[in-house]
């Protein structure tokens, strides 16, 4: 008589099998959340950097002002850069654009005003500024710069002139 053997796996194979998966997986995690958030903070940068150059254009287009301004409620301006921003013509008094961020303390504004004014030349109607974002730790990620004229530059991290400071308080 023929004795079979069985091809499996014993339930304590497979239990050793999952605890070593879960720990590669706990190790892998961190790094992962990293990601994800440096992912959000790019997409972050790109709307604002599309959001300001569709202002310029708005401006230059229609030979207006256009302003920019955080917004912790989307309908009115109070500096709350942090919770999102509005595109408005004080022409006509209409909101032309909002846009809030999901995840909030992450996005500071330093310049020259609390407000980005667009004139109908493109340049900006009072000096440049410096968008901060930054990460859960508080350190800076990236940054945004807007000159006087109205060109925005992109900035990883600090750059070497600028201190670690209170950017992202």
């Amino acid at each position: 008589m023929h004795r079979h053997r069985n091809c499996g796996f014993t339930l304590i194979e497979l239990l050793y099998t999952l605890i070593v998966l879960a720990i590669l997986g706990s190790i892998g995690l961190p790094d992962f959340s990293n990601l994800i958030e440096r992912n959000r903070n790019q997409s972050l940068r790109d709307q604002l950097i599309a959001q300001l150059k569709h202002a310029r254009s708005m401006a230059v287009l229609h030979d207006q002002r256009i302003e920019i301004c955080g917004s912790s409620d989307g309908r009115t301006c109070d500096d709350a850069w942090q919770s999102g921003w509005l595109i408005d013509s004080p022409k006509d008094g209409i909101i032309d654009s909002q846009h809030r961020i999901e995840n909030r303390e992450k996005l500071n504004w330093t310049g020259a005003a609390s407000r980005i004014i667009f004139l109908g030349n493109g340049t900006l109607l009072k000096g440049n500024g410096r968008f901060y974002i930054c990460r859960r730790d508080g350190s800076v990620e990236l940054q945004l710069v807007i000159s006087r004229q109205g060109r925005i530059r992109k900035v990883e991290g600090l750059e070497s002139s600028q201190n670690a400071g209170t950017h992202c308080r």
